[in-house]
């Protein structure tokens, strides 16, 4: 209703929104478990696939454009054994096993973090915190990528 009743009255075009793809469930939900993707199924704690299609629906009915924050760059950081996302997948993010894209370490840059900023090599090839770094040179991941953007798309 934030489109009908408070966005499209008062001349918005837009609106962004957190992550849609499931992510890691972290002990009294703070922000940033929703930048940790342990897949490409459309739930969060904001909703189900099909309540993300219908509010995407209803904003377009009333001229507003959906911008949706999406992680491309990496998966779940490794802090976590064994990871539950709001959408039930497990993964093994320290394994580098997400079951539910499904990834495995061959989908992923070698662990490394980034210590020097100014190192192109560590900032484009290291991990942020822990946070699976994807091979974006590797075919597999490139499709599921697509995939996932052509899903939130349709």
């Amino acid at each position: 209703r934030e489109c009908e009743e408070f966005l499209a009255p008062r001349g918005f075009a837009g609106v962004q929104v957190s992550p849609a793809s499931e992510n890691i469930i972290v002990d009294k939900r703070p922000w940033w478990e929703r930048y940790q993707p342990l897949s490409y199924k459309l739930e969060t704690r904001s909703g189900t696939e099909q309540e993300f299609a219908d509010m995407c629906r209803r904003c377009n009915e009333v001229g507003i454009r959906i911008y949706v924050d999406v992680i491309l760059n990496h998966m779940a950081a490794d802090q976590y054994q064994t990871a539950i996302g709001t959408a039930g997948s497990i993964a093994e993010p320290g394994l580098k096993l997400f079951p539910a894209v499904p990834y495995s370490a061959l989908d992923f840059h070698t662990s490394c973090e980034i210590w020097d900023w100014n190192d192109r090599f560590q900032v484009q090839n290291c991990e942020l915190v822990g946070l699976k770094d994807l091979d974006q040179s590797n075919e597999w991941v490139i499709d599921r990528l697509v995939e996932y953007l052509d899903h939130l798309v349709e």
